[in-house]
């Protein structure tokens, strides 16, 4: 056997067991989700059986959706759902894209600009439990619990230090030709900033928004401590599944499900502008 055939099937070899390696992780990864739709679709004696495949372990059934669909919660959390994380990542984009600018654009003398940005970026690693006593007694102080203001008013002060990092980044990936033929022509740092930044950053700021609608949307513990009725979300009904007579596998299963469909709808629909946006920021 030649040196360049054993190298060949060294190769091959090689190939093989990455290419099951990756196989392995998906299905470790996509398992619960694949597990989470069959559940939603068993009936409730076979929600903890080992019944994988639809039509030949199981027949399915629709109880367990019409009984989630019909529910005046569901349509309640979904409700909230959208306003609460659209509100919130538009509102983080027009508190942080300013931010953004001013840190890619000028030098602060007194403070690095590294060092505030790093700040900013430290609040964003704050575990939610340690300010969730102080946020309560605000919240509750301005009479904002249970409603949509105060669950917004919280995500946006835990996205916002994300969404300033990430846009500081697309800005300093801009040209600064253009701005500076701007200011030249008479223009202000405003008009430069909205009329020039904006619009060749915009990819930028799409990915931005998704990625800080969908913390929103999946956030969990502070809807559970500032909501308990008209401002519920689907996580906090996902973990509601649990009553006196038992964990209604089914009730989580479509729970989950739903709470995944959306954001995963949105992104595949705004793939594009999410894929530019991701390539024209790289964290230095």
């Amino acid at each position: 056997m030649t040196s360049e055939t054993l190298l060949r099937i060294v190769r091959t070899v090689g190939k093989a067991l990455a290419l099951a390696f990756t196989i392995l992780i998906l299905l470790w990864f996509l398992f619960p989700f694949y597990w989470s739709f069959i559940t939603s679709f068993k009936d409730p004696k076979d929600w903890l059986s080992l019944k994988f495949i639809p039509f030949i372990d199981f027949q399915p059934s629709l109880a367990t959706w019409s009984n989630v669909l019909q529910l005046t919660e569901t349509h309640k959390a979904l409700i909230n759902n959208i306003v609460i994380s659209m509100s919130t990542a538009t509102l983080a984009l027009i508190l942080g894209a300013p931010a953004a600018y001013s840190l890619a654009r000028f030098q602060f003398k007194r403070w690095k600009n590294k060092d505030i940005a790093t700040f900013i970026l430290s609040l964003r690693m704050i575990p939610p439990a340690v300010v969730i006593v102080p946020f309560f007694i605000m919240i509750s102080f301005l009479k904002l619990l249970d409603t949509w203001l105060g669950i917004i008013f919280v995500h946006t002060t835990f996205v916002l230090p994300f969404a300033v990092w990430i846009m500081r980044e697309f800005f300093l990936d801009l040209p600064k030709e253009y701005e500076e033929a701007a200011l030249i022509d008479g223009g202000s740092y405003l008009t430069a900033f909205l009329r020039i930044a904006l619009p060749l950053s915009a990819p930028g700021l799409i990915a931005t928004w998704i990625f800080c609608q969908v913390f929103s949307w999946n956030e969990f513990l502070f809807v559970l401590i500032l909501s308990y009725s008209r401002a519920i979300t689907l996580p906090w009904l996902v973990a509601s599944g649990e009553h006196t007579r038992g964990i209604e596998w089914g009730l989580i299963s479509a729970y989950t499900i739903l709470t995944i469909i959306i954001p995963v709808t949105l992104a595949i629909l705004v793939r594009r502008y999410l894929a530019r946006g991701l390539s024209l920021g790289v964290v230095r």
